[in-house]
């Protein structure tokens, strides 16, 4: 995928300097976030902006998700004008934020069924790391899918781990996290 417009929702401290990567490596990109200011800094910058989930998956190839948790990537992607009422054949959803396995298989196989794919990619490493297109990515999902995004994440991380299917990425997050809290 050759220059690939990207969708990016959720412009928080790691999501808005991910935004920042991307737009300093010349990438185009549709934004959204309930947080207005951090919508003008990416308009700033030369994104566009959509009214709703639908619309900006409509609009792009890729559409990424910097959320915080399962509950809330649920509601945008399956809302009335949700990501899934507008994302177009072959495109890609990749959701960084740590969510339940579970969930990120629905989501992808009902992703599926409208010939779209999906890529669970949670984080590692900071919002300063994100800036600089530092991160650790684990990534996991179909493996020609993965390919089709590995450019875009090599923008965003340092360390692009493939980890097999789909929401093992996220499993890994899950242990990665309790681990460090142990």
């Amino acid at each position: 995928m050759t220059k690939p417009v990207s969708g990016f929702i959720g412009l928080g401290l790691m999501g808005g300097n991910m935004v920042e990567n991307l737009q300093n490596r010349g990438c185009e990109l549709v934004v959204m976030d309930l947080n207005k200011d951090s919508v003008a800094k990416g308009l700033a910058s030369g994104a566009t902006t959509a009214a709703s989930a639908k619309e900006l998956a409509a609009a792009s190839d890729i559409v990424m998700l910097c959320l915080t948790t399962s509950a809330v990537v649920e509601s945008i992607v399956y809302a009335e004008d949700g990501i899934l009422a507008g994302i177009r054949d072959g495109a890609v959803l990749i959701d960084f934020g740590t969510s339940i396995p579970a969930s990120t298989r629905k989501i992808g196989a009902d992703l599926a069924s409208k010939g779209a794919g999906m890529i669970d990619a949670p984080l590692g490493r900071t919002p300063a790391h994100a800036k600089d297109g530092l991160l650790n990515i684990m990534a996991s999902g179909d493996q020609a899918t993965f390919e089709k995004v590995k450019p875009v994440l090599e923008q965003q991380g340092e360390n692009v781990f493939y980890l097999g299917a789909l929401g093992a990425g996220h499993t890994t997050k899950l242990i990665n996290n309790f681990m460090g809290m142990t």
